[in-house]
């Protein structure tokens, strides 16, 4: 695997959701490099910061040479990237890490929570270009924090916001039951057994998951989860993304994921850290 140190241009600039900020650079090499779920690490000039930011590609066009990043405003380094605009140049340093595996030819569900949407419009893409069956669910807490229904073409996109101002009020884990009645399931796999589930959001979401699709009789191992872990160096080396691994021992987000599947994980040592 060949990484991009170098930098990329940024073409565009906008507010795809809430105070989410879409960065969209031109990087010929990365675009075309990239895979759906990979990260790359993006170098800030804040003052007092030293290490790079981790961020998922939301998107590539390898044609264009271009690649989407969406990002929240939470700290010195993301409040820097967030005045980038048309022009400036950004240093990348990927991609990095395992990204989702897309291959298969079972119905897709994608669930994301909050800014864990921000990896899926690459995903969604992907898979539809594969010819999988694709439904994208989307909780948030209110309707101006979903990314738009249409980024997500050739999905069928259902909602959830907390406070109901849009589709199901409630948790988005919610909607997977309801969700998994629209697939038929293959003799003696059970309800779903027949559907792989992506995801990405806050570790208790996450959690939620995990524990109803438990109570659904699902496959653990039908589910692979990107992992949203504080990474400091994004190459193995100073340990800061260690989760617990099913078994004993962790397993390093950076280079054994951000995609894992979730049956690698041990969910009762998982504990809540940062996501933006």
């Amino acid at each position: 695997m060949s990484l991009a140190l170098a930098p990329a241009l940024v073409v565009e600039r906008s507010t795809p959701m809430g105070d989410a900020i879409e960065l969209v650079v031109h990087h010929p090499t990365s675009a075309a490099a990239v895979k759906p779920g990979q990260f790359f690490q993006l170098a800030v000039a804040a003052p007092q910061t030293i290490l790079r930011r981790p961020y998922s590609a939301a998107w590539a066009d390898p044609q264009g040479g271009r690649i989407g990043f969406i990002f929240n405003v939470v700290g010195a380094g993301s409040g820097w990237l967030a005045v980038r605009h048309e022009g400036h140049e950004l240093d990348l340093l990927g991609p990095l890490g395992r990204g989702f595996n897309l291959e298969g030819a079972r119905p897709v569900i994608c669930m994301a929570g909050g800014l864990g949407v921000a990896v899926f419009p690459g995903v969604v893409q992907a898979l539809v270009a594969r010819k999988r069956r694709v439904t994208m669910l989307l909780g948030a807490r209110t309707s101006s924090q979903l990314l738009p229904a249409d980024r997500f073409t050739g999905a069928d996109v259902l909602t959830a916001t907390d406070d109901g101002s849009v589709g199901y009020q409630g948790p988005v884990v919610d909607l997977l039951p309801l969700t998994l009645g629209r697939f038929p399931s293959p003799q003696g796999q059970g309800r779903g057994g027949g559907v792989d589930i992506l995801t990405c959001g806050p570790t208790p979401m996450l959690q939620a998951l995990i524990e109803n699709v438990r109570q659904l009789g699902l496959p653990l191992e039908s589910i692979q989860v990107a992992l949203e872990t504080p990474m400091g160096c994004g190459v193995g080396t100073c340990l800061g993304c260690a989760i617990p691994r099913t078994g004993g021992g962790y397993l390093l987000s950076c280079i054994e994921g951000p995609c894992v599947r979730a049956d690698r994980i041990d969910w009762g040592r998982m504990t809540d850290a940062f996501h933006g």
